[in-house]
């Protein structure tokens, strides 16, 4: 099966650093979607209307964003980054080894908020304007810094950046694959895991309301109050982070084939459910990463 490699990138972290930060000003940018295994929290500036890329999430940002990837190895990218004639672009990266936290300080009661973010992070996460404001003076005083005033100020950064109640959730998949993923339910994580196993078939309501015991009314109250989202939405979300991810890494194979082979038995509605999540055609999806990824 043909597929694109992504480029690799081998970040700047000699082993004894907690953390690097490096900025840089430009009128454009273009980077190739890549990965790497080390967590990155990127703050661009000046830069509206360019596309960020993160797992299977495309959007266009705006004058100022502000996005946390803790997923080792999930794909991302900034682009097209010249859409304000004649304006400066700022762009601060801070990189850090995900075994930072490694021996046991994640899982203490103060950092209970950063640990949530971390995990919420292996999907990418973008914060929201009062967030980026704060962040801003954190980050202005680090570059600012050295020793150990430095590393208070990176944990203040990431205690305030864990404290958006605001933040969002990027892509729809993170980059291990994840069937691991933890649910605060029992129940939700079954369904959870029976939709990601049978995706690719029909799922009546009935077969997947007695998953968990329940009636059908039942059911779909219950994943609607802990989801937010209707039982067919739930399903379509998994189908079309599959169908995401396998338009990059097949090439060669169709739209309705990959379609199909993920459970949509109707090609003109999964146009108009890949649309309406996605903001583009599947077309569009796919080439706006056939121009960015690199082969290496």
């Amino acid at each position: 099966m043909d597929k694109f490699n992504v480029l690799s990138e081998i970040p700047p972290i000699a082993p004894e650093d907690s953390f690097v930060l490096f900025e840089r000003h430009k009128m454009d940018f273009s980077f190739p979607v890549h990965i790497h295994n080390e967590c990155e929290l990127n703050y661009v500036s000046g830069a509206a209307g360019a596309i960020r890329v993160v797992g299977d999430n495309i959007e266009e940002i705006g004058d100022r964003d502000l996005v946390l990837i803790a997923g080792s190895r999930l794909e991302h990218a900034w682009f097209n980054g010249h859409k304000a004639p004649d304006a400066e672009i700022t762009e601060i990266t801070i990189q850090f080894s995900p075994e930072l936290f490694s021996s046991g300080l994640i899982n203490k009661t103060q950092f209970f908020a950063i640990k949530k973010l971390f995990e919420a992070a292996k999907k990418g996460v973008a914060f929201s304007p009062k967030a980026i404001d704060e962040a801003e003076v954190l980050i202005a005083r680090m570059g600012e810094s050295r020793g150990f005033r430095s590393i208070l100020l990176f944990l203040d950064l990431l205690n305030t950046i864990a404290s958006d109640t605001d933040y969002r959730i990027l892509s729809q998949y993170s980059s291990s694959a994840d069937s691991s993923a933890q649910y605060d339910s029992r129940r939700i994580s079954r369904i959870m895991k029976y939709l990601n196993a049978n995706y690719n078939r029909d799922i009546t309501l009935e077969e997947i309301a007695s998953v968990v015991n329940m009636s059908i009314p039942t059911f779909s109250r219950f994943i609607r109050q802990r989801t937010g989202k209707s039982f067919v939405n739930c399903l379509n979300d998994i189908r079309i982070s599959v169908v995401s991810k396998r338009l990059i890494e097949e090439p060669t194979r169709t739209v309705s084939e990959i379609a199909f082979e993920c459970g949509f038995s109707n090609l003109s509605n999964f146009n108009r459910v890949f649309k309406k999540k996605k903001g583009m055609t599947p077309q569009e999806y796919r080439s706006i990463f056939f121009k960015r990824y690199m082969i290496v």
